[in-house]
């Protein structure tokens, strides 16, 4: 008990110093300052345009921007679609040739009750076929 002092307040964190934390932010709040007045001599010329930077290196530089963009506005208007609102101008759609097919549910599909007017016309598309093995009929033995 030879170093505390009696009835002193203590620290509601153990092992955290305000002085030295107000010392730090005194630190930050410093650097912040001098960084502030030292930016425009250190840093100013990122805020100077492009443009600006190299008119002197690139004297034509105005000449070839307004030849760029004519020539960009050209390939515009060559690649530019014109716009389909009017679809019946591409599109025709013809009547059909025959009644729409009579279905079990009175709807028009691919499961028709008249075979003449089926939409599917060449039978079922996944027929079972058994298998590779004996489609080339191989013997069992070759495959095992």
């Amino acid at each position: 008990m030879a170093g505390k002092i009696p009835n002193a307040p203590q620290s509601s964190v153990a092992g955290c110093n305000f002085v030295a934390n107000d010392q730090i932010w005194k630190d930050h709040v410093g650097q912040e300052t001098s960084a502030t007045k030292s930016w425009p001599e250190n840093w100013n010329f990122l805020t100077t345009k492009y443009d600006d930077l190299v008119k002197d290196d690139f004297p034509n530089r105005k000449q070839a921007k307004a030849r760029r963009e004519k020539l960009e506005k050209e390939v515009m208007s060559l690649v530019q679609v014109p716009p389909a609102t009017p679809i019946e101008k591409y599109i025709k759609v013809d009547p059909s040739p025959s009644p729409y097919p009579q279905t079990a549910s009175r709807q028009i599909g691919w499961r028709s009750t008249d075979k003449g007017l089926a939409l599917e016309k060449y039978g079922k598309y996944a027929k079972p076929k058994g298998g590779l093995v004996n489609q080339l009929e191989w013997p069992l033995e070759a495959v095992q």
